[in-house]
């Protein structure tokens, strides 16, 4: 194992820790998609605190309609957990709302789909039948170039501060 290994692990506990609720949240939307579109999964998801990757073995599908709900999961169910969770902070307004502004925070950090979570979508619209396939395309282009965009948490920490100002002030 090399220095920059060890170095990598010991970022990733701590974040992986911090993190916790929103990258199970995450996952498991992916899970529950998967079981809403008839997708099989392999086994679900747990934490890796030494590594980067946390992720859901599923089957594989040819269908666009499953593809995208399974890619997109985690921005419906994350968003809508991170705005529950500061409009809860704002309700408090004391002490008492920090565990829910952790809590808004995990859930809005983690919200974006990963680029391996949405790779295969341009490929799922190029599938569809021709008539469709602009439609495809619109849907999948832009959630594929946001999660690219987002590389390296820049989109994690502006959708963040943006709901955070928005709901909490």
């Amino acid at each position: 194992m090399s220095f920059a290994s060890v170095l990598r692990a010991a970022w990733y506990v701590p974040l992986t820790l911090v993190l916790a609720p929103g990258i199970l949240t995450h996952e498991y939307a992916h899970v529950a998609a998967c079981r809403l579109t008839g997708v099989r999964v392999h086994s679900t998801p747990s934490l890796n605190p030494f590594g980067k990757a946390a992720f859901v073995d599923h089957a594989p599908t040819d269908r666009f309609g499953a593809d995208f709900a399974i890619a997109v999961a985690p921005f419906a169910v994350n968003s809508a957990l991170a705005v529950a969770a500061f409009g809860v902070a704002r309700a408090l307004g004391s002490p008492l709302s920090l565990p829910f502004l952790w809590l808004g925070g995990c859930f809005a950090w983690t919200a974006i789909p990963s680029p391996s979570d949405t790779d295969g979508l341009l490929d799922a619209a190029d599938g569809l039948p021709r008539l469709a396939r602009p439609v495809g395309y619109l849907l999948a282009a832009p959630v594929r170039a946001a999660t690219l965009l987002a590389v390296e948490g820049i989109g994690s920490l502006v959708w963040t501060v943006a709901l955070y100002v928005v709901l909490v002030g």
